[in-house]
């Protein structure tokens, strides 16, 4: 006697051979039936066309039938779909783990740098809001020589003709910070509590994430992010729960099942594997290593933990805990990869991990989340425009005498009463929430006057206010550059376009 499976597969079969045979339908499916977009409970063959047309423009042997032998019929569209990659293809605003980084330098073969953002963490004994940094490997951001100030930017990626390569746009490579600390790629000296103090390989290094936080509208005009592992989901959470030290008892007493361990990276994205050592030496020197083995396929259905691209990846076990950061693969089993302990690369980066046991206060808290604001196309520009500005002298000029005289200013706005009330009565803060806007998002324009106010009037008033309260160096700084910031300050209504005044004409092949 035939199955209801085998009756049901059949009859699937003749209704995809009877439908196949009317104008415009490309295949024949079998599933829930849908309304208005949305399925519903009842079984259906859903028959896909490539257009739907009104049934006044159909003849009469154009129509689906409502039902076939009895299953009723669904016309659909027939689907439009993108590929998945196991890459990183995108631009992540906020930032969070598992996501692509590059410096954008070129290697002698002429390929771009790539690796993973690991995790977040800030400089011990620095206040906020500039001490908040990504961690990765040192070999991902000291590549085809990053050093101490580069720049490190999260870029995105496209295929075509089945390669996936680099976006090169200036406008699409997404300046994030640049690099503060180097680390090493080699042994660290580290003691455990109650240890004697041992060598432990390490590799890392630091990048400091471009975060404003403006004191006078109480938001981050630069770079944001949070603390979210890119499809990590460990039984519904990607977080980060806290940081862990892992040893040999651990695996030892794991069970049947193991040590299990999982890592987001950028070109494998999230793999399974099991811990096998944490003591493993590297033919280089490197000492107690973390050796991992894969024990499922990846994305693209390879048995691998890692790949070129996924370093930097952190290391994090069955509870969420942070306990390495992956570093490379072995050179003969593709199976099996390496790691550093976490703990020692804290200890030499000087640096707290933030998780959720040990979240950001503070200016760091501030910058967990993306502000309020338009965007143009998902993309904060904001970086990408001051990346732009700081990169001509007279951008540099400025944005040092800004730094140089900030706190000041900051501290007489907030207050001292009579520029308080200058700054507000001239709508100083709905004026400065129209330029981080347009900075944000070119097509927001900022306005040349709001509630009457112009640009000019603000601008006259707090220089006088300034003057008047202020320090004898910031009244000179104001004298000095009056006349010229006066000249432009009604020539333009998007700062992006400003810009283009400063920046050297391009020449073209």
């Amino acid at each position: 006697m035939a199955t209801q499976v085998q009756n049901l597969a059949a009859l699937h079969a003749k209704a995809e051979e009877y439908f196949k045979r009317f104008p415009g339908v490309v295949g024949v499916g079998y599933g829930f039936k849908e309304v208005k977009g949305a399925p519903i409970e009842q079984l259906a063959f859903r028959v896909y066309v490539k257009a739907k047309r009104p049934l006044d423009e159909l003849g009469a042997d154009e129509v689906i039938p409502a039902e076939f032998e009895g299953v009723p019929t669904d016309v659909l569209l027939v689907r439009s779909a993108t590929p998945v990659h196991c890459q990183d293809m995108s631009y992540h605003s906020p930032l969070i783990s598992g996501i692509s980084l590059s410096g954008f330098r070129q290697d002698s073969s002429g390929n771009y740098d790539s690796g993973t953002l690991g995790f977040f963490a800030t400089l011990n004994g620095v206040s906020g809001p500039e001490n908040v940094v990504l961690v990765s490997n040192n070999h991902v951001l000291a590549a085809n020589g990053g050093s101490v100030g580069s720049t490190v930017y999260q870029p995105e990626y496209r295929e075509v003709s089945g390669v996936v390569n680099i976006v090169l746009d200036a406008d699409k490579r997404h300046p994030i910070g640049k690099i503060h600390n180097l680390g090493r790629e080699g042994n660290h000296s580290f003691a455990y509590p109650t240890e004697a103090a041992q060598d432990y390989f390490v590799d890392c290094a630091t990048a400091k994430l471009d975060i404003c936080i403006s004191s006078w509208c109480n938001t981050n005009c630069g770079i944001s992010y949070k603390n979210e592992v890119r499809q990590l989901n460990i039984n519904g959470n990607s977080k980060i729960a806290d940081i862990a030290r892992v040893q040999q008892t651990d695996v030892n007493a794991a069970g049947p099942s193991g040590y299990v361990v999982y890592k987001v990276g950028r070109r494998t994205s999230r793999t399974k594997g099991k811990i096998i050592d944490t003591n493993v030496p590297l033919l280089t020197g490197g000492e107690r290593a973390i050796e991992i083995l894969a024990t499922e396929p990846d994305c693209d259905g390879i048995l691998r933990f890692v790949e070129e691209g996924d370093s930097g990846s952190a290391l994090i076990n069955e509870q969420n805990q942070l306990i390495g950061l992956v570093f490379a693969k072995d050179n003969v089993d593709p199976t099996r990869a390496f790691a550093c302990h976490i703990h020692p690369v804290l200890d030499l980066l000087q640096i707290t991990a933030l998780t959720v046991a040990n979240p950001p206060v503070g200016p760091a808290g501030q910058a967990r989340t993306d502000m309020e604001g338009l965007l143009v196309d998902g993309t904060n520009h904001t970086s990408y425009l001051r990346e732009r500005f700081l990169a001509t002298p007279k951008g540099a000029e400025a944005h040092a005498r800004i730094l140089e005289h900030r706190e000041e200013v900051v501290g007489l706005v907030n207050h001292r009463r009579a520029v308080t009330v200058a700054w507000h009565k001239h709508q100083g803060p709905l004026f400065l929430s129209h330029f981080i806007n347009n900075a944000r998002n070119p097509n927001h324009l900022i306005p040349f006057k709001l509630n009457g106010i112009t640009r000019e009037a603000l601008l006259r008033r707090m220089a006088a206010v300034l003057t008047e309260h202020g320090s004898a160096a910031l009244g000179a700084c104001i004298a000095e550059y009056y006349d010229e910031v006066m000249s432009f300050i009604d020539e333009f209504d998007d700062l992006h376009q400003f810009v283009e005044r400063f920046e050297p004409a391009l020449i073209h092949a």
